[in-house]
Parts: C-alpha cells; structure tokens; sequence
C-alpha cells in the first residue's frame, strides 16, 4: 500500500505473458498470452476502400 492506503498494482509485461497483481502479494491476480496480432496485408493496408484495423490478442493472433 502507498502513504495513503491505496494497494500499488503491478504489471510484467513478459515476452510470452502478462502478468498483473498487487505489489506484496506472492503471486500475480491475473496471467494472459502477451499477443497482438494484426492481419497479414502483404501490399497495403486497404482492401478495396476498406481499412483494416482489426487487431487481435492471445491464441487468435
């Protein structure tokens, strides 16, 4: 806790995981795959007149 009673969070942002908690605790709150991924466009990042923006995160990257 800080000077004025509030818990400090903590986050490692791991090559292969995140993983997020409260700083003293022994083991960290939450654990999830540290992907981002964005669809391969090989020439440009349009397809027609659409762009694309869709990211995706863990085992669908």
């Amino acid at each position: 806790m800080d000077s004025q009673g509030r818990k400090v969070v903590v986050c490692d942002n791991g090559t292969g995981f995140v993983k997020c908690g409260y700083a003293g605790s022994n083991f960290p709150e939450h654990i999830f795959p540290a992907l981002v991924g964005r669809p391969i466009i090989r020439s440009t990042a349009k397809v027609g007149n659409i762009e694309i923006k869709r990211l995706s995160r863990g085992r669908p990257a």
